[in-house]
């Protein structure tokens, strides 16, 4: 006979079971992703026209100069990547050797922990090296590229805000910038 004056047991759910549920309904709820296309509508008259080809003289060349900078302080920077570089190796080979003695502490504590939690002896149906993953991230092995990669994004400036100016040239000219976001994945039903 069920108790009356009891209080209602809920089931207590599994962390797994719970994990697998948040899951479930986080990948239902995936998030849109939009897209904004520009469209640029050059003005009507010919004066307008004659205006937007002195923007476009003048992008180019900003987008050439530019680029001559960027080369000049990439080539500037060649020095420093081959002495980053062999820095960044001395790292890694440092971090290597501690990620090596920490997975072998790792290993030793495994079985050492796997001798001593059966009482019965050693449980031969049972493997004796349980392989769980290390608690530890091997360490990412730099390359050359990378180095100067990150050389110059810190060191060098490739946008030098030649589309923006001339956006603003092509609007003072009479053209129109127009401006679309339309979602492209995950997109809300349309009401």
């Amino acid at each position: 006979m069920p108790c009356m004056d009891c209080p209602m047991r809920l089931p207590v759910l599994s962390p797994f079971f719970a994990a697998l549920a948040l899951f479930a309904v986080m990948a239902g709820c995936a998030t849109p992703q939009y897209q904004t296309t520009v469209r640029m509508i050059p003005p009507a008259d010919a004066q307008g026209r004659a205006c937007v080809q002195d923007c476009e003289a003048k992008k180019a060349a900003c987008q050439s100069a530019c680029q001559t900078r960027f080369k000049a302080c990439s080539n500037a920077l060649e020095p420093q990547v081959e002495a980053r570089y062999a820095d960044a190796l001395k790292q890694y080979e440092l971090e290597l050797r501690q990620y090596a003695a920490a997975l072998r502490h790792y290993e030793m504590q495994l079985r050492f922990d796997w001798l001593h939690s059966y009482p019965f002896g050693h449980p031969y149906w049972w493997d004796p090296w349980p392989s769980f993953p290390p608690p530890y991230r091997e360490p990412a092995m730099p390359t050359r590229e990378g180095v100067r990669a990150q050389l110059l994004k810190s060191n060098c400036q490739e946008d030098c805000g030649c589309l923006p100016a001339y956006d603003a040239c092509f609007v003072g000219c009479g053209g129109q910038r127009m401006s679309e976001t339309v979602c492209v994945k995950n997109c809300p039903p349309e009401k």
